[in-house]
């Protein structure tokens, strides 16, 4: 009896070592793609349509967002057999949208950029509220361009009521020392 179990332990031990033979795997890539983003392409333009949830993100630093989360050179990998000499990429969301032109070895041009319904920065939603006093803010606009990532002009165009008076006021945002495409 002892013969028999020692045995079948031994068969038993000898099934699980067999057992354990090694399986080599295929090379696996991951990507990590933090935004979930749709994208249409209209002949030879390609629009990244952004999520409401990252909206506000995206409106608060446009060219940084473009950064983190555009890699223009995996584009390029991606659309060589078109040959282009320049890329516009145009990534939108539902508060604005930013229009960037690249090289064809992805270095970044320029970038126009228009955002309605913008948080002001502090310094001018001051220097407003202060000097119109009475006024509503009723719409905020932004419209700026940059060659490379220098701002080159930056404009907030305000739209205040008071009752029946109306004025609309544009502010130079390089003046003020604050802008939305500064990085």
């Amino acid at each position: 009896m002892k013969t028999l179990f020692i045995s079948i332990l031994l068969c038993l031990t000898a099934a699980v070592i067999s057992a354990q033979e090694v399986t080599l795997l295929d090379e696996t890539r991951l990507f990590y793609a933090p935004l979930n983003v749709a994208v249409t392409q209209d002949g030879d333009s390609y629009i990244y349509k952004i999520k409401e949830s990252h909206s506000r993100q995206f409106a608060r630093d446009p060219i940084g967002f473009m950064n983190a989360n555009f890699d223009i050179q995996n584009f390029i990998a991606h659309t060589a057999d078109k040959n282009y000499n320049t890329y516009l990429v145009t990534i939108s969301s539902a508060d604005g949208t930013l229009e960037a032109d690249f090289n064809k070895d992805g270095q970044l041009l320029e970038t126009r950029q228009y955002f309605n319904n913008v948080l002001l920065p502090s310094k001018i939603r001051n220097d407003v509220f202060k000097n119109f006093r009475g006024y509503t803010l009723t719409k905020a606009k932004y419209s700026a361009r940059t060659k490379g990532e220098i701002l080159a002009k930056a404009i907030y165009k305000l739209k205040l009521e008071n009752g029946k008076n109306k004025q609309t006021i544009k502010i130079d945002a390089r003046d003020s020392g604050v802008g939305v495409a500064v990085n």
